[in-house]
């Protein structure tokens, strides 16, 4: 092991604990690793990896911000919530978003670090969204480290983890009066507890998942052993169709957030098939996705409003959705027969439909 490089990183991050005590803390959570197979570093939520030459080559400034910038991987949630989304490019948006947090909150970045003031105030999913295919590529904008995620299910208990270890280090370092307002705005935001439409959206998409136990296909791996135990069958999610109002009340910010979620809920619940239905006074046009394309939403169209051409659409070309989802602030015509299939409207009013499911979803 190199100990000059060792030596520098626990420096860099004792400094922290003195000059930036929100991140100090924090990175006390992460183990440094030596690996001399990656080229900078990398962070999996317990650790960070680094390569000794490149720490060697940092100033003890830029060492130090190094350290915070893999803090905040862990901290807004980028191992966890990179889904199915190219790692590179998920990376470089990851670097956008938390390289200005880190600049707000008095850090210098090294050269070559991804900064944009487009960006700003943005999370890497609506970041990610933005950048075109191929970001992350050689040649192109490059991330200072890799994004290594582990397991989905631990993934998903060290992320409540970092969630809790967030508010704590932020109270610490607030009784001392040491916590930059920034950054108090962005910890606030982070961590204030709020009506998880996210989490109403998968739900409703997930319950119509064909997953399920069957005692006509036995598991058998325990039948040797004598005991007939019911084994697990997947059969495929029926269509699911998305209809986005595009008559100018729905921002692409909040189509950026609402896509993040159905791509979520895509990955999780595997439906044969994915329409997005683009409509204000009809339909103007329709996306197609099946089963490992990557899903992309823009908006279309921008004049009147009615609801009905979508569920017009769906019975004339003979598609019987699994469930539909309607994105729209609800001020519009709805269909006077509600279709005979699950129907959740995410409206970004409080207006309710008067038929199917309504959620109140915020961006």
């Amino acid at each position: 092991m190199n100990e000059k490089a060792a030596q520098k990183l626990s420096l860099a991050r004792t400094k922290l604990i003195l000059e930036h005590g929100f991140f100090g803390l924090l990175a006390l959570r992460l183990q440094f690793v030596e690996r001399v197979d990656i080229p900078t570093l990398a962070v999996d939520g317990k650790h960070i990896f680094y390569n000794p030459d490149f720490v060697l080559s940092l100033p003890d400034k830029i060492a130090q911000s190094a350290v915070a910038h893999e803090v905040m991987h862990c901290v807004l949630a980028h191992i966890s919530r990179r889904g199915s989304r190219d790692p590179k490019k998920w990376n470089v948006a990851g670097d956008y978003a938390l390289n200005q947090i880190l600049v707000d909150s008095g850090f210098t970045l090294g050269d070559n670090w991804l900064i944009d003031n487009k960006f700003e105030g943005m999370s890497a999913d609506e970041i990610y969204n933005l950048l075109p295919d191929g970001s992350g590529d050689k040649g192109g904008e490059e991330a200072l480290d890799e994004i290594l995620p582990g397991d989905t299910a631990e993934s998903a208990v060290m992320e409540t983890e970092w969630i809790l270890a967030t508010i704590q280090a932020a109270n610490e370092v607030k009784k001392a009066g040491k916590l930059p307002q920034t950054l108090e705005r962005f910890v606030e935001q982070t961590t204030k507890p709020q009506v998880n439409w996210r989490e109403q959206l998968r739900r409703f998409v997930n319950q119509l998942s064909r997953d399920d136990y069957n005692w006509m296909r036995p598991n058998r791996r325990y039948l040797s052993a004598g005991l007939y135990l019911p084994g697990m069958y997947s059969e495929k999610m029926g269509p699911l169709v998305n209809a986005i109002d595009t008559s100018g009340s729905i921002s692409q910010r909040t189509l950026d957030v609402f896509g993040t979620e159905i791509t979520a809920a895509w990955d999780a619940a595997r439906p044969e098939k994915l329409y997005n239905i683009y409509c204000d006074a009809e339909v103007n046009h329709v996306d197609e996705f099946t089963a490992g394309d990557v899903l992309k939403f823009k908006m279309y169209g921008g004049g009147g409003t009615d609801f009905c051409p979508p569920f017009e659409y769906v019975e004339e070309k003979n598609i019987t959705p699994a469930c539909f989802i309607y994105l729209t602030d609800g001020y519009g015509d709805f269909p006077k027969t509600p279709p005979n299939y699950p129907v959740l409207w995410c409206m970004t009013t409080d207006v309710v439909a008067p038929f199917g499911e309504t959620i109140r979803i915020e961006d």
